[in-house]
């Protein structure tokens, strides 16, 4: 069979799942020396584009349970990461805000992803790397996935929970 003939029964289901699995693998490895998981640098990206969110908006922007979300910030918080305040409108609801350390750790987790995304897309140049961008965002829209958001914060294993998957991959 030749290259063209193959080229033709390329499954892109797969060759994406098997990207996808490796990205993630490699930045939760490239996370370890900041003491990060994937969802930390993902809940702690969110904070930063959006300070002042409450609990309740983060949990439904990430599509997360806001009981196992609760968890993640208690223990955010107990590093110095993320601070909870009162909401003036409405007492019941606590908004949400990084912490200097928290900009601190989420400009160091930015490092380390963009060098990962620059190992990722080391065998492009600067216009594939912008059309396989463009194509896998249309790809994401049309499957509904939310901007800037791992479908994989639903299923984010808590100390204590048994019954959530172990394998959650956020947004670099």
């Amino acid at each position: 069979m030749s290259n063209s003939q193959s080229a033709r029964h390329v499954s892109v289901a797969f060759l994406l799942a098997q990207v996808g699995a490796c990205a993630a693998r490699q930045f939760a490895e490239a996370l370890i020396p900041l003491n990060f998981s994937p969802p930390d640098a993902g809940i702690l990206r969110l904070l930063g584009r959006s300070p002042g969110i409450s609990q309740q908006e983060l949990a439904k922007r990430l599509d997360m349970h806001a009981s196992r979300l609760v968890a993640v910030i208690d223990e955010l918080e107990k590093r110095g990461l993320v601070a909870r305040a009162t909401n003036p409108a409405d007492r019941r609801v606590y908004s949400l805000r990084l912490t200097s350390a928290g900009n601190e750790a989420l400009a160091a987790i930015g490092v380390v992803a963009r060098a990962h995304n620059e190992s990722i897309c080391t065998g492009l140049d600067h216009n594939e790397r912008l059309q396989l961008g463009a194509l896998l965002e249309k790809i994401a829209a049309e499957q509904g996935l939310a901007q800037g958001v791992h479908p994989g914060y639903k299923d984010i294993q808590v100390k204590g929970d048994a019954t959530a998957s172990t394998d959650p991959q956020p947004p670099e």
